[in-house]
């Protein structure tokens, strides 16, 4: 007769979970939380600085002023063009013509444009164009690849007496 004995295993050989053990891993894991959350606190102080407008609550009690100051200049039925390209030395070409309602070019404004990056305004840059004539105003500015707010601000006598803001992408 074969008599055949199984040995018993210990169900603790091997690894032990100790409370040293669970104190070190629950430590450890506090540990990377807080030195990721640290981290990522520190980038994004860094890298933005959460300034979109200088004077938030004054531009929004002009807001009933701004919306007039659109109406009257719909009403005048300008119709303006911008054109910009990339050259090959990195600058945003930028030419803008005017034209009244009856497509006349309005000549004799001062008329400035700013790049605007959507979500860093340290990267804008502002042009003052030159009045090229026949309504065409034209000016250069460095600027990198990407997507674009465009602001068009013409002025006569001081006065604004347009203004617009699109998003363009330039390659």
């Amino acid at each position: 007769m074969t008599v055949i004995t199984m040995a018993k295993r210990d169900k603790n050989d091997g690894y032990h979970l100790t409370g040293r053990r669970v104190l070190l891993m629950l430590i450890a894991f506090f540990v990377i939380v807080f030195g990721v959350n640290i981290g990522m606190a520190y980038l994004a102080v860094e890298t933005f600085s959460g300034v979109q407008t200088e004077k938030p609550y004054e531009n929004g009690l002009a807001y009933n002023r701004d919306i007039a100051v659109a109406r009257a200049q719909d009403a005048k039925n300008w119709m303006v063009e911008d054109h910009i390209i990339r050259t090959e030395t990195g600058e945003a070409s930028i030419d803008v013509r005017i034209f009244d309602s009856q497509t006349l070019a309005i000549a004799g404004l001062a008329v400035s444009v700013t790049l605007k990056a959507p979500a860093d305004s340290h990267r804008d840059h502002r042009v003052q164009l030159t009045d090229a004539g026949n309504g065409r105003y034209h000016g250069l500015t460095p600027s990198e690849e990407g997507q674009w707010d465009i602001e068009t601000i013409a002025q006569q006598n001081g006065d604004v007496v347009y203004h617009s803001i699109n998003r363009i992408i330039l390659h």
